[in-house]
């Protein structure tokens, strides 16, 4: 799980990128409008081969994006 913080400008940038980068790799997307909408939280839940990839991808095209905590989701 992965949680990125960008300006609400920028969403479908960052949603471009996280799914041209990930494809099958990802999980689920949640979005959530935070500080009066001016800004969007993301959270990822991505297979572990993709983050690196994906951290890369999103710090090259959206620098200002904010990454929050990478946290393993708990086995079912």
């Amino acid at each position: 799980m992965m949680c990125i913080t960008v300006d609400a400008a920028s969403v479908a940038e960052l949603r471009r990128v996280i799914v041209s980068t990930c494809g099958d790799l990802m999980v689920y997307m949640r979005i959530k409008p935070v500080e009066h909408a001016s800004k969007m939280k993301f959270w990822l839940c991505l297979s572990k081969s993709s983050v690196d990839a994906v951290i890369g991808n999103i710090m090259r095209v959206l620098p200002q994006a904010e990454f929050g905590r990478i946290t393993p989701m708990p086995q079912a």
